[in-house]
């Protein structure tokens, strides 16, 4: 009878824990709180590239994989991928190449099990950079794949 009333006891505590982690909206149509912060980390961490690249280097892994864990959660997100480049170049080749850094953040994140049907791409070139200075530090914030919600 003890072990019995100690495992109604741990579904008690554990039930209403796991009732808040899922990943329904509210009556108001809202995740909540939570959604809220983990959202703007979403937004704010960017996948950097190399000059004139497009691979996905270390850190821009970890970033699309903590975006993964983010989509996974919270699976009525839909989300934009931009790709962004610095201002040398042609604009055509900024605008491929921008296409290419989409399609690279893109294919990594379907690798990690997220649906393509839930993602879009497409590339800005040197069209909206995030910093409008002219120098190496300028051309490196630049040079991202961005994620944007574009419906929740």
């Amino acid at each position: 009878m003890k072990k019995f009333m100690m495992i109604v006891l741990a579904g008690l505590v554990v039930m209403p824990l796991a009732a808040g982690c899922g990943s329904k909206k509210s009556k108001d149509g809202s995740y909540g709180a939570a959604y809220d912060s983990q959202k703007s980390a979403f937004l704010g961490d960017h996948v950097y590239f190399d000059f004139d690249r497009y691979n996905i280097r270390p850190d821009g892994a970890a970033i699309i994989q903590a975006k993964a864990a983010f989509l996974s959660q919270y699976t009525g997100v839909q989300t934009e991928i931009q790709g962004h480049c610095d201002e040398r170049g042609t604009e055509v080749y900024n605008m491929a190449l921008g296409d290419r850094r989409a399609r690279a953040a893109y294919n990594y994140i379907t690798s990690l099990g997220i649906s393509g049907s839930r993602l879009t791409t497409v590339s800005y070139g040197e069209e909206r950079p995030l910093d409008p200075g002219h120098n190496e530090s300028a051309w490196a914030r630049n040079r991202r794949a961005q994620f944007v919600v574009v419906s929740e």
